[in-house]
């Protein structure tokens, strides 16, 4: 395995690790924005770009760039709503948030409007990446 991932996950991070897009710039200003409310409570940001976070994540690189991914202490990788859940679960203020994010019918559609903000998000990031006529999608 990678020793830069290794060492970055295998340091204490406390509750775990946020993978996020680097080269997305809604990422980025996402991760500015709640960076310390996280990293406050013992997670640790890492670019998805970094060396081996797909093999640490255990999952395809293609899977990977599909949007962000928080990896806990304990416990198996999550990715989308189910991450953000997490997360919140971690935040006095943001409990209630997890809480309806967890709901049956909410968690779908939360999930629903994760993968389409994640799957445009350099559009979103105002790098929208335009096709040319006539170019597969």
């Amino acid at each position: 395995m990678n020793t830069e991932i290794t060492k970055c996950t295998d340091d204490k991070a406390g509750r775990g690790w946020i993978f996020y897009d680097a080269a997305c710039a809604l990422c980025v200003r996402g991760r500015q924005r709640a960076g310390r409310l996280f990293e406050s409570r013992g997670f640790v940001w890492l670019p998805l770009q970094t060396p081996g976070a797909a093999a640490r994540l255990g999952v395809a690189h293609s899977e990977l760039m599909a949007g962000m991914w928080l990896l806990p202490e304990r416990g198996h990788p999550l990715s989308g709503c189910n991450a953000w859940i997490e997360l919140f679960r971690h935040v006095s203020w943001l409990k209630p948030i997890a809480a309806t994010l967890s709901l049956p019918g909410i968690k779908l559609l939360g999930q629903t409007i994760y993968s389409w903000i994640a799957r445009n998000r350099r559009c979103l990031g105002g790098k929208c990446e335009r096709r040319r006529p006539g170019s597969a999608r």
